[in-house]
């Protein structure tokens, strides 16, 4: 084997092994199951080898994705996904500075934080096994204190665990971080230790994944009862929502093969996804895509406490923060101004609503100052 095919295989071990416990993570808790993380890995993988890229979901993209599979089912997610291929698509045939109007920087950079925070906001019910509903953070702050907060203490011990793995690992096995993905070793610990404390699945105090139900995934394959009168508002709001979120830094080509990836993974039941842009090799992405689907045929996945699986999604969220991009948007005035709009907006009202709003304030702002940047 010659070195560069070699790196081709390492290469792609590293990007099933970041893969998989994502998509794993997304599928259970966004309303997809696991056979829509099955599928969004298995889109994922493929259409690295079609591109040669790399592909994995996006936590930004998901939350106009989960607002909407909470509140009226994966089908009309998976809708939106769809008509947000259309519209990267479309995005992509714009000149270069009518889609920069569209991408503040300064917009972004708001955007994670808050994004970190909404993820915090949704996910902790899976964390704390609390059982509270709700697609925005109002609506799950209003059913905790409904519900009172009675945690399932062992399934916090679950998540806790994982916790301390995602951010120490990194940090204490630097050497070992470059081979296997943090939440990767996360699941390499927290799963048998699960199968070892609790062997039969029917005594389990524990919120666990579950197997794969293809009855409901067939569902949302078919997008049943997506586009009722009174869902194609908000399915049009979050299609937008998925197109500014994933394309607004891509260049055209990018945009295309993104278009492409939401088309299938929304009418196959997957999540939106995104791509760092750096080519892969064929051999690589091929490897990507065995490994990471094959590993969703472990015996005893279904047996993956929940709890794990919500923190990943979390931590990911918070070490994502752009630092040096928030710093850029404090050096302008409109910087500032555009930041804290997007940090708040989303949090007060809706990610499906405020996505759209902030696009159109960072370039309304951008046409009327001709001033040079403060």
């Amino acid at each position: 084997m010659t070195i560069q095919r070699k790196q081709g295989v390492l290469q792609g071990v590293w990007d099933g092994l970041r893969l998989f416990p994502f998509s794993l993570s997304v599928g259970v808790c966004s309303g997809f199951g696991l056979a829509g993380g099955l599928a969004t890995a298995a889109i994922c993988g493929l259409c690295g080898i079609v591109f040669g890229a790399a592909f994995c979901p996006t936590y930004l993209a998901l939350l106009p994705v989960f607002s909407l599979a909470f509140r009226f089912g994966a089908g009309s997610a998976g809708a939106a996904l769809v008509l947000g291929g259309v519209f990267t698509f479309l995005w992509s045939l714009l000149p270069e500075k009518a889609r920069a109007r569209l991408c503040d920087p300064a917009v972004y950079a708001g955007l994670i934080p808050a994004a970190a925070f909404i993820t915090t906001a949704l996910q902790t019910t899976n964390y704390f096994g609390i059982g509270a509903v709700g697609g925005t953070v109002r609506e799950i702050v209003a059913d905790y204190i409904s519900l009172g907060f009675h945690p399932n203490w062992r399934g916090v011990l679950y998540g806790t665990i994982a916790l301390v793995l995602l951010i120490t690992y990194p940090r204490k096995f630097k050497r070992l971080h470059k081979m296997i993905s943090p939440a990767f070793a996360t699941l390499l610990i927290v799963l048998p230790l699960n199968l070892f404390l609790v062997p039969v699945a029917v005594h389990t105090p524990i919120n666990e994944i579950g197997s794969m139900d293809w009855h409901t995934f067939c569902d949302h394959v078919f997008l049943r009862g997506a586009f009722t009168p009174g869902m194609i508002p908000y399915v049009l709001c979050a299609a937008l929502s998925i197109a500014l979120l994933t394309a607004g830094s891509l260049p055209t080509g990018g945009a295309r093969q993104l278009s492409a990836v939401h088309l299938l993974t929304g009418f196959l039941g997957g999540a939106p996804c995104e791509t760092d842009g750096k080519p892969r090799s064929r051999i690589g992405a091929l490897v990507c895509t065995a490994l990471a689907v094959g590993l969703y045929f472990v015996p005893g996945l279904a047996r993956m406490p929940l709890h794990a699986a919500a923190v990943i999604l979390i931590v990911t969220a918070w070490q994502s923060l752009p630092k040096d991009a928030i710093r850029a948007a404090f050096r302008t005035r409109r910087g500032i101004l555009l930041f804290f709009c997007a940090l708040l907006l989303p949090v007060l009202t809706d990610i499906l609503y405020a996505v759209p709003l902030l696009a159109a304030l960072g370039a309304l702002i951008k046409n009327k100052s001709n001033k040079p940047q403060l």
